[in-house]
């Protein structure tokens, strides 16, 4: 037995061999550096993408202003060529030309003085405001010779809407012809105090070149407009703006066409922030409505623009507000956003003409869309070599656990045999002792435990036939003390056991405690019951009233059986008028009560309070006569002893 190896030793030199645990270290570091190094890579990629992205959409958009750029420049020569012959007009006021005859010229039922018939060249208004005298009249008649110029420009570029000129004293020379001039313009207005008039004056523009104005509702009737402005001078006195039109749904819808990769937004913004034109894309992310009708019911005095809340940089929105305006003002090229918790790119190109941005929004969850595809792929592959290392596990925990298998039976067999001993002590183990099995330790404690257990057989021997004296005794006594006090029949208080309660209370109340009451409670015929339908019936009705009356009391009070029919309650810690009103509630309960076989049954009830000094014959004496008092005032009541 000395030579036997020592239960350390064996686990020792077994499991030491194994490498599950060093083996899953490094597997579960090679998966955290295989998810580190893809989620490293993917966050590159992503940085990667975003600059092609934005390189591309910058030269997207670089192309576009580019072009819008050369269309305005384009106007902005023509506006030039106005100009120059404008001024060789006012130059030469004396030469008068007329290319298309004669012009009608009448005054109009609202004061303004206006061409009447189109004879192939422009409109002409003159605001009533003015005196129309013989100088006005040479000019409306001699300014026929602008018109072919007019005309020319109009009907040869396709983004020219109209063409006009403005005098400073309110004579509007307007190509293609308005034959409703005088309705459109109203009876008067004051040039000056028009936004297109003003941007070309002395003040705004001192160069005297081309200068374009916003966007603003035209009151020819061509829709959203803007102007290529230019002042006419003569001496230094600027007596006119001539001007080219354009609207804008001639330049912009171009951008609004556009398909840009990433399901990219492109919208154009004026040089002050204002919306010119948008998808509904990028209607429904600003929460606005791009204006197509307009109302040209009435005459148009003042220039109308579009309403603040299309200005991002002074709209409602606060994120394009605040933010946009630092972008603005810094003019990168991009920059990010987030809007309603949505991330995104947004790329500007000034359009160098007149300062206009083209803009362009993508949401990047559509730029990361092929990144995130390739992380879920390499995240799938992640699991699927999870998958593998444990189907690897498996198989190696399969060949350990064969291993071990060995092991076990030698040192679980025995470690078994004890367990199972020792759940079945006291089964007669003495002759059953446990064996050697090779292991010191264990054979040892076998040895030990094959002593134990014949000690503990004699003494559980012992132990048990006391203990079963002891039970039966006990037993015994409780069933005797149950018999004694419980009336057999209803289960409640016997006579004996009440007469003992009241004692002690009894004795109690003497000692200065609480005042007790005393309740008798008799069925009322309760010998019709018996003769009428059998004892075994009336049995059955004491025994349910019984129960009905212990429901109805407090945990405080007992219930017992009197004798015959008769119940007594006693009521620790009682009053006359609480005696009372449990009697009575008591009362009123088993008359509402409908007993099986005989129905409905009442009950009659006598109650008395204890009075110091007298005894309980007295105290029975007083509640027996309260009983007696209640069944001859007619039963079904309660009488209360004083």
């Amino acid at each position: 037995m000395s030579n036997s190896p020592h239960l350390h030793r064996i686990i020792y030199r077994h499991y030491l061999r194994s490498a599950l645990v060093p083996m899953l270290l490094v597997e579960c570091l090679l998966l955290a550096l295989y998810f580190g190094i893809t989620l490293h890579i993917s966050d590159k990629n992503q940085a990667l993408l975003l600059d092609e992205v934005r390189r591309n959409l910058l030269e997207v958009t670089a192309t576009e202003t580019a072009g819008i750029d050369m269309r305005l420049a384009e106007i902005a020569r023509l506006s030039r060529l106005l100009q120059a012959d404008h001024q060789r007009f006012f130059a030469n006021p004396e030469t008068c030309v007329l290319p298309h005859g004669e012009p009608r010229l009448e005054p109009h039922p609202n004061g303004a003085f206006y061409k009447t018939a189109d004879n192939g060249g422009a409109s002409l208004y003159y605001s009533a405001s003015t005196v129309i005298g013989a100088v006005e009249r040479r000019q409306a008649r001699c300014s026929e010779a602008i018109d072919p110029l007019l005309r020319a420009i109009v009907e040869t570029h396709p983004l020219v809407a109209q063409a006009y000129i403005n005098t400073a004293d309110g004579m509007n020379r307007l190509h293609p012809f308005m034959h409703d001039a005088a309705e459109r313009f109203g009876p008067s207005w004051n040039v000056e105090d028009l936004a297109f008039y003003v941007e070309a004056d002395a003040a705004h523009n001192p160069g005297r070149g081309p200068v374009w104005t916003s966007a603003y509702l035209d009151p020819a009737g061509q829709g959203w407009v803007m102007s290529s402005l230019v002042p006419i001078y003569r001496d230094d006195r600027l007596v006119a703006v001539s001007g080219i039109d354009i609207t804008l749904d001639r330049v912009v819808n171009h951008v609004l066409d556009l398909r840009l990769a990433w399901e990219a937004m492109a919208f154009l913004v004026d040089d002050r922030g204002t919306i010119l034109a948008m998808p509904p894309r990028v209607e429904r992310l600003m929460g606005l409505k791009e204006l197509h009708q307009h109302d040209y019911l009435g005459p148009m005095v003042e220039t109308h623009e579009k309403p603040d809340e299309y200005n991002l940089l002074t709209g409602r929105h606060p994120v394009f507000r605040d933010r946009l305006s630092r972008f603005f003002d810094s003019r990168d090229s991009s920059t990010d956003i987030h809007v309603d918790g949505v991330d995104y790119l947004l790329i500007q190109r000034i359009v160098a003409q007149n300062g206009w941005r083209l803009m362009v929004l993508v949401d990047k969850v559509k730029i990361f869309a092929p990144i995130e595809d390739l992380r879920a792929l390499s995240t799938r592959i992640g699991y699927l070599a999870i998958s593998g290392m444990l189907v690897f596990y498996l198989l190696f925990f399969l060949v350990l656990n064969a291993r071990a298998r060995r092991l076990g039976t030698r040192i679980a067999k025995p470690i078994h045999a004890l367990s199972e001993a020792t759940g079945h002590l006291g089964q007669g183990l003495r002759n059953h002792p446990l064996r050697a099995v090779g292991i010191q330790e264990i054979d040892a404690l076998n040895q030990h435990f094959n002593a134990m257990i014949e000690e503990l057989d004699e003494r559980t021997s012992q132990l048990a036939a006391n203990m079963v004296r002891e039970r039966l005794r006990q037993e015994e006594t409780r069933t005797l003390e149950r018999l004694a006090s419980t009336d057999t029949l209803t289960q409640v208080h016997n006579r004996r056991k009440i007469d003992d309660l009241l004692g002690a209370e009894h004795a109690r109340f003497e000692r200065g405690g609480p005042p007790f009451g005393v309740i008798l409670c008799d069925i009322d015929h309760f010998k019709q019951v018996n003769d009428q339908h059998g004892h075994l019936v009336g049995d059955q009705v004491l025994t349910e009233m019984a129960r009905l009356l212990a429901s109805l009391l407090r945990e405080s009070d007992w219930l017992g059986r009197w004798g015959g029919e008769e119940f007594i309650i006693l009521c620790p810690n009682a009053s006359r008028a609480g005696l009372a009103t449990l009697a009575d509630t008591l009362r009123q309960h088993i008359a509402a009560h409908r007993f099986e076989v005989v129905g409905t049954k009442t009950v009659s009830l006598g109650a008395t309070l204890a009075r110091p000094g007298e005894s309980l014959q007295t105290l029975f004496a007083r509640v027996d006569r309260a009983l007696y008092a209640a069944k001859d005032g007619g039963r079904n009541r309660v009488e209360v002893a004083d």
